[in-house]
C-alpha cells in the first residue's frame, strides 16, 4: 500500500476502532482498552494494526475505514510507533492478503492480558482528524 519510508517520515500505527459504547466510550467519544482486548477463543498473540508513515496517515487511514468498516460508527485510531514500544509493546510486521502494511502489536515489558496495559496502549493512540470530514467522521 504505499512506498518505502524514509528517515524522515514518522512511523505511525493504524487501527480499525468499531462503533459502540465498549469501543467508543462516552462522552465524548474515547478509545477504550476494550479496543485491545486479546480473543482467547482466536488464539491471538496481540492485537492487529497497520503501519504507514505521517505523510500517508490520512490517505492509508481512509484505505483502512473502507477495508474494515463494520459500522457507520467506525473510526480510525493512530499512535506513533516509537511511543507504543516506549510504552512497553512490540511490533512485529505480519502482511496479509489485503493490508501489506499489517502488523501485530505484542506484549513485551507491559501486557495485553492485563487490564492497565490494555489502558496504557488505549491511552497511546488517537483519533484520526480527517479535515474534510470524510466518511461522516467527526473530527475530535
Amino acid at each position: 500500500m504505499g512506498r518505502a519510508m524514509t528517515d524522515a517520515d514518522e512511523i505511525v500505527l493504524l487501527r480499525h476502532i468499531p462503533g459502540g459504547v465498549s469501543f467508543q466510550g462516552k462522552p465524548p467519544p474515547r478509545i477504550t482498552s476494550e479496543n485491545f482486548q486479546l480473543r482467547a477463543n482466536k488464539l491471538e498473540a496481540g492485537v492487529s494494526a497497520s503501519k504507514t508513515s505521517s505523510a500517508r496517515l490520512h490517505q492509508h487511514a481512509r484505505w483502512l475505514l473502507e477495508l474494515r468498516r463494520t459500522s457507520d460508527d467506525s473510526r480510525i485510531a493512530w499512535a506513533n510507533a516509537n511511543a507504543v514500544e516506549a510504552a512497553g509493546f512490540a511490533i512485529l510486521d505480519c502482511p496479509t492478503n489485503d493490508d501489506p502494511a499489517h502488523c501485530i502489536i505484542k506484549s513485551q515489558a507491559t501486557c495485553l492480558g492485563d487490564h492497565s496495559g490494555r489502558k496504557k496502549l488505549a491511552s497511546a493512540f488517537a483519533w484520526v482528524e480527517f479535515p474534510d470530514n470524510a466518511g461522516g467522521l467527526s473530527e475530535t
